[in-house]
């Protein structure tokens, strides 16, 4: 799934680059570059790919929603900016206690399998912070190029996981992938071009423009649609922990932004 994801994404990016642009791109920023390859698409990718089979899509997108929280923690350590002021440290615990009385830790033992796979999720929040960060450092570049390279650069680095776990499936199980339905293909494309390509293209820019926590505040939505779609489509249950630590979350990253916001005007 994910290295088709990553291949219908690269073929909409490409559409909208100059001829060459490969050329040169990777000259300056090789190191940046790969940076944002596998920490923005390859781990998160197989990372959730792999967790939401054992975690409900609510569960998954309201931890996803943190990654807004780590984007401004990383910035701030590696930004010549120093400043992270009252609020925004308030903003950030808020949104921290959120998550953890979301995936409700005291409340399952450690070895329970549900809490592990969060626990990549939260994970993968992470690896989505350091890598808005680093589209934001690379230069001479413009959104479209950036996106456009990383994309491909993930595929060509997804290709040989790919491999590895299509040789470790059995044959019932290889007759089902090769056989997968209409749906299932339509739907892997559209989450190829919509979800991945289109949404990579907006985030970059919003990155450019403004900042990386500026655009990563976007994130703050998935908790709340996943749970709402989690809830009217796949009949996911909704917990007064979930509701709870989900509001932390919102408030927490809005808080957060808000201030970065009326500091940098």
């Amino acid at each position: 799934m994910t290295f088709y994801r990553l291949f219908v994404a690269s073929l909409f990016l490409i559409c909208f680059c100059k001829k060459g642009f490969l050329k040169g791109i990777f000259a300056n920023n090789k190191k940046l570059l790969f940076g944002v390859a596998i920490f923005g698409n390859v781990l998160p990718f197989n990372l959730i790919s792999l967790s939401e089979i054992y975690v409900e899509s609510i569960v998954a997108a309201s931890l996803i929603g943190t990654m807004p929280l780590f984007t401004y923690i990383i910035a701030y350590f590696i930004s010549k900016n120093k400043s992270l002021d009252f609020i925004s440290i308030i903003g950030l615990l808020f949104g921290f206690i959120g998550m953890l009385i979301f995936i409700n830790p005291f409340g399952i033992s450690i070895e329970s399998v549900t809490f592990s796979f969060s626990l990549l999720i939260i994970l993968s929040a992470f690896f989505y912070g350091l890598s808005a960060n680093f589209v934001k450092k690379i230069q001479d570049n413009s959104p479209i190029e950036i996106a456009a390279f990383t994309t491909i650069l993930a595929m060509l680095l997804a290709f040989p996981i790919f491999i590895l776990n299509f040789i470790s499936l059995n044959n019932f199980e290889k007759q089902l992938l090769l056989n997968i339905s209409f749906e299932s293909f339509l739907s892997a494309t559209v989450l190829g071009i919509v979800c991945t390509g289109f949404a990579i293209l907006i985030f970059f820019n919003l990155i450019k423009i403004k900042s990386a926590v500026f655009a990563s505040q976007s994130n703050f939505l998935i908790p709340c649609f996943g749970s709402l779609w989690g809830y009217i489509f796949l009949d996911e249950n909704l917990t007064e922990n979930m509701i709870y630590g989900l509001l932390l979350i919102v408030i927490g990253g809005w808080v957060t932004n808000r201030s970065m916001f009326v500091k940098s005007n």
